[in-house]
């Protein structure tokens, strides 16, 4: 994500923090300015930016899915092994 798209974002996110303040405070003055604000900045939003966050999203989450699959495997080996470990003890103690 670029410097530039994650900026704009974070301003977004202030603005609109701004905005609910205002209206939770009954400041209603103050509310069409930071509207027009906000709609600026999402109207200089480069498509682009908003494709390469997608992307970097996509990835973050192929990459967890495959961390997550790893560990469910890893999980299964080794209940695989602690179950067969298990019936060797249990074998041993018949004896």
């Amino acid at each position: 994500m670029s410097k530039e798209f994650k900026l704009k974002l974070e301003e977004l996110e202030n603005l609109s923090i701004r905005i609910s303040d205002n209206i939770s405070l009954g400041n209603y003055n103050d509310i069409l300015q930071l509207d027009l604000l906000r709609q600026n900045i999402i109207k200089s939003i480069n498509p682009d930016h908003a494709m390469n966050f997608k992307n970097d999203l996509t990835k973050i989450y192929e990459k967890n899915l495959n961390h997550v699959n790893a560990i469910n495997e890893n999980l299964s080996n080794l209940k695989k092994e602690s179950r067969h470990s298990l019936e060797c003890f249990a074998a041993y103690k018949k004896k």
